[in-house]
């Protein structure tokens, strides 16, 4: 359901969400269907209770607006930055793309768009206008009934057993299981000339809205990130370098220290024998052997002895 373009003014600061907003209206004493953000009158003929919307459960606007009709759709926020207190970024959209919803209010081709619910509420348009939604199915909640336009609190435990009469007057009981929550959607449309310039530091009303923003505005004009900056990369390609250099250092180190200390060929030193048999070194190649005893005759001092040889042919 797309709707005129209803632009209710600007939305930059977080507004508070009233804690009475946060009462569920049901349509009826036994019904499963509620509404947030409401409040009892006699405008609204479209339920018995009377519900219309609490004009104080909405930001601040331009003019003055009354809503006869529960959560019908007012109009969208612009340039809209943040989202009310309690409440958080739960659909979005990018110019003419439809995005993950298709909002009540058109947006241009130049427009983000962000729809802000309940934390735990998805976007939702069950019946026409957008809203928000939740299904209550365990525990207490509090709920509000209309009686002659004045507004009474009650709690309500889950799931509850209701006794029925129809129209015979017969009664039978009837349970609820669950309860289908809706509140009020507000939509923030923005360009990128409306977000704030990047001064470094962050501002405290910078919240989740506006992050979101930055996100969806850079993804369509940035290319993709290694994820280190140009100082990191160049901090790692040093560190590297020097990581290397050190290695092939140690290595040198350890090189030289092992040559230095390889042990010394030892060197001979000459025998000494006892008097009489002293060996002297001689320079060569040919092998040393200890001396050998030879057996030998007893040489004569007087006379001539000629040695005879035997020749074998």
């Amino acid at each position: 359901m797309v709707s005129p373009r209803t632009n209710l003014g600007p939305l930059t600061t977080k507004f508070t969400y009233p804690a009475k907003c946060s009462a569920t209206a049901l349509a009826c004493t036994d019904c499963d269907v509620g509404w947030q953000a409401q409040s009892c009158g006699t405008l609204n003929k479209a339920n018995t209770q009377g519900l219309q919307d609490d004009t104080d459960c909405w930001p601040p606007r331009e003019t003055s607006r009354t809503a006869p009709y529960a959560l019908n759709g007012w109009g969208y926020y612009s340039p809209g930055l943040e989202c009310p207190d309690g409440y958080e970024p739960a659909c979005s959209a990018t110019g003419s793309m439809t995005g993950d919803f298709n909002f009540q209010f058109s947006v241009l081709d130049h427009e983000t768009v962000i729809g802000c619910c309940p934390s735990g509420y998805t976007c939702a348009q069950p019946a026409g206008p957008q809203t928000c939604m939740s299904v209550a199915s365990r525990g207490s909640m509090q709920f509000v009934s209309c009686s002659d336009g004045d507004s009474i609190l009650n709690w309500l435990t889950l799931p509850a057993t209701f006794t029925k009469t129809n129209s015979d007057g017969d009664e039978s009981l009837s349970t609820m299981d669950g309860v289908t929550v809706r509140a009020p959607m507000f939509q923030l449309n923005y360009q990128s000339s409306d977000l704030p310039s990047s001064t470094g530091t962050s501002s405290e009303t910078t919240g989740s809205t506006r992050e979101t923003m930055a996100s969806n505005t850079s993804e369509a004009d940035t290319e993709p990130s290694s994820g280190l900056s140009t100082g990191a990369q160049a901090g790692i390609g040093a560190g590297v370098g020097v990581a290397g250099l050190l290695l092939i250092g140690a290595g040198l180190y350890f090189w030289r220290r092992k040559r230095n200390t390889r042990a010394p060929v030892p060197t001979e030193e000459p025998k000494t024998e006892s008097p009489g048999n002293y060996i002297s070194e001689i320079d060569g190649g040919t092998p040393r052997y200890p001396p050998a005893e030879l057996e030998a005759a007893t040489p004569e001092l007087e006379g001539s002895h000629t040695p005879s040889h035997t020749v074998r042919s």
